[in-house]
């Protein structure tokens, strides 16, 4: 019988008293899996944003794992000095290096670092999936409900200074727009409408959020989407482990699409169905696991 990964996780994070999104989900999932010998260590970052990253040992392997939507905790030199084998950064954006070496020059990040260690540094990055919603969870595992449809499409979220010029553009298409905050609790839907919402539109809108130099903005409306099998809509490009792609897994969009054509353009019930394959190979619990192993065979070892 062949013999198991050793993986060691940090207790302190998966009970995660910081509520870093995901970050409990994840760890559950590699915990759970039953694809490692699972043992736990105390060990953390210091760091900028430390409390949103966590620290893996697989077999003998140092591993970064980064939650948060902005450049830190991964792009700080407490990370970088400490050398780790491997970093995933959920929001990883893919930028090329000569955009990652031209962003610290004009941030004035890393200052006088050598090009070779920058290059070193920079190569060990690399994204992995994501996590669905809270609401969503109830879900996972289970036959989803069919609705009649009532919409194409619906927004609820933040309105954010980044995303208000395509509310407007969809809100003069017809589709409704709700501006939320769960921070303040400022909830225009319960979860009840909103996953009727949901489940009663013809596609899956999804609206990317702020990101960073360096990190993108994914959005857990993905995964939402993804496991009720909607045909994606995103205004952005998400950087996964294994490709989401463009034209296959979900439809590309901005304020020149008409929303009410696009089913002239693509095989909706094709894009649904590939996106819901893509969730089944990427981003159930056992599935993330089971990338999580691919992501250290290809990158580390075995």
């Amino acid at each position: 019988m062949e013999n198991k990964p050793n993986i060691s996780l940090c207790k302190h994070d998966i009970k995660n008293p910081h509520g870093t999104l995901g970050m409990t989900d994840l760890l559950t999932y590699l915990e759970q899996s039953g694809l490692f010998e699972v043992n736990y260590h105390n060990d953390r970052m210091g760091t900028g944003k430390g409390e949103r990253g966590t620290i893996i040992h697989y077999n003998n392997k140092k591993i970064y794992l980064d939650f948060w939507d902005y450049a830190m905790p991964t792009f700080t030199m407490p990370v970088l000095n400490a050398n780790f084998d491997l970093i995933i950064k959920l929001q990883y954006s893919g930028v090329s290096f000569d955009h990652f070496m031209a962003t610290c020059k004009s941030k004035n990040m890393f200052a006088n670092m050598p090009i070779d260690q920058m290059q070193k540094f920079y190569s060990k990055i690399v994204p992995w999936t994501f996590f669905c919603s809270r609401m969503m969870k109830q879900y996972i595992g289970k036959p989803i409900e069919k609705v009649p449809l009532e919409r194409l499409g619906f927004f609820c979220g933040k309105g954010w200074k980044c995303r208000r010029w395509l509310l407007k553009k969809l809100e003069e298409s017809g589709i409704e727009v709700a501006r939320s905050d769960q921070e303040t609790l400022r909830l225009p839907l319960t979860d009840d409408e909103y996953i009727h919402k949901m489940k009663s539109s013809k596609y899956g809108l999804c609206i990317h959020g702020r990101g960073s130099a360096f990190s993108e903005a994914k959005n857990r409306r993905e995964i939402d989407y993804m496991i009720l099998e909607k045909p994606l809509l995103l205004n952005y490009r998400p950087h996964y482990y294994n490709p989401l792609v463009e034209g296959k897994h979900y439809i590309y969009f901005d304020e020149k699409i008409d929303l009410k054509n696009i089913e002239n353009l693509y095989n909706i019930e094709e894009i649904a169905k590939n996106g819901r394959e893509w969730y089944l190979n990427n981003a159930t619990p056992n599935a993330a696991a089971k990338v999580f192993k691919q992501i250290m065979e290809e990158k580390v070892g075995s």
